[in-house]
């Protein structure tokens, strides 16, 4: 038997491997390995063609006669291509926006007009201790409302100058890498630190109010992800997530959502969220905007998102500089815009959404290590929050 031949059969059993992966993210089945597979369709993507084309050298060196035939790995290579293209197309410019442009008639993002919000969501990962760094990244951007997770007493007591900046605060400091911190120019009418799921898992429930007196509902989310580290499971983070697109459908008002949510942009969860809650992913028809992993180029995923109801129209949307965490900041300029309403392009609830939801939070209900608020035996007791 011939290196070749080997080396053939070795390339074809990571294409099928791939393949099998791929076909395990059609599971809602919520194990990390299973789950995993949501994140690396570009990679995957990439790998299905870098493996073809080591097939295509190794046979161009080697003779057709001493490799497998080459049906079976163009095949794979096609069938993956077409597959995970058809997941993470609608995130490119290739496919329409969802959220529609701010009219070009209307002012940039501008402080003294009250119809813009310059929003900035940062994971600034509670171990990284470049402070100013991170602060001057989002000096510069000179945000209205600043999200940040993995606040701990270290970062308030490092980054104190900065939060003085902001007069209105909701401030959740902790060493699990849980905490988060909502800094605001806009005054806070009212919040609420809510541990829906798990009692160490916060997220922060506000109201905002803009120049105008209109009312933003501000949700700042970070779920626990599935992990192989920690062996969690995505149980936590889906039930959150469908907690609140059920509880947000039913919101007349301008509503935002944003954090680190552990999951991509084109994952069956967060697709399902979009359908529930009829809230907006700017991102779709406009790029991926990758934010983690900030330290490895090849390993990059959209987990840091900004949804956001009809209301808004998009001026701006920017990947900012690293700051020294394993994520970059996102920021987002949103102009409230509710003539706007009909130029959107929002997700349709399918037929089998109820269903989806309901099996995430029975999961939930199921699962007796969770201890938040929203938690019950009864899983209607959950969805009807």
């Amino acid at each position: 038997m011939s290196i070749a031949f080997i080396a053939s059969v070795v390339i074809l059993a990571a294409l099928l491997f791939l393949a099998f992966g791929s076909l395990l993210s059609l599971s809602s089945h919520p194990h990390w390995f299973v789950r995993g597979w949501d994140f690396p369709r570009v990679q995957i993507l990439v790998l299905s063609w870098a493996l073809l084309s080591l097939y295509a050298a190794v046979r161009g060196v080697c003779g057709a006669d001493a490799v497998l035939a080459a049906w079976p790995f163009v095949t794979l290579a096609v069938a993956l291509t077409l597959w995970h293209g058809f997941r993470i197309i609608p995130y490119t410019v290739l496919y329409p926006k969802q959220v529609a442009d701010t009219p070009p008639d209307l002012p940039d993002h501008q402080r003294e007009h009250n119809d813009t919000t310059r929003l900035l969501m940062s994971n600034v990962e509670m171990e990284n201790d470049q402070y100013e760094r991170a602060m001057a990244v989002i000096r510069r951007a000179s945000p209205d409302v600043v999200l940040m997770v993995e606040i701990d007493q270290s970062w308030l007591e490092e980054i104190s100058e900065f939060v003085a900046e902001y007069p209105h605060r909701v401030i959740v400091p902790q060493d699990n890498w849980y905490g988060m911190m909502l800094l605001s120019k806009l005054p806070i009418e009212r919040h609420e630190v809510r541990y829906l799921i798990q009692d160490d898992i916060p997220s922060i429930d506000a109201s905002l109010r803009m120049d105008d007196g209109t009312l933003i509902r501000f949700i700042g989310v970070h779920p626990r992800p599935p992990e192989p580290i920690r062996d969690t499971d995505a149980t936590a983070r889906d039930a959150e997530l469908i907690l609140w697109g059920e509880e947000l459908a039913d919101e007349e008002g301008p509503v935002i959502i944003g954090g680190d949510l552990n999951d991509v942009a084109w994952s069956q969860t967060t697709r399902l969220f979009l359908r529930v809650s009829r809230l907006l992913d700017p991102r779709r028809g406009r790029g991926f905007f990758n934010s983690f992993h900030a330290g490895r180029w090849y390993l990059r995923f959209p987990l840091d998102h900004v949804f956001h109801s009809v209301h808004f129209t998009l001026s701006k949307i920017a990947r900012l500089d690293n700051i020294g965490s394993d994520h970059f900041p996102i920021m987002i300029d949103l102009r409230l815009t509710p003539e706007e309403k009909s130029e959107h392009n929002p997700l349709e609830k399918e037929e089998s959404d109820d269903a989806a939801a309901e099996e995430r939070l029975q999961r939930a209900a199921d699962d007796e290590t969770l201890d938040g608020d929203a938690v019950d035996d009864d899983v209607e007791d959950i969805s009807d929050r």
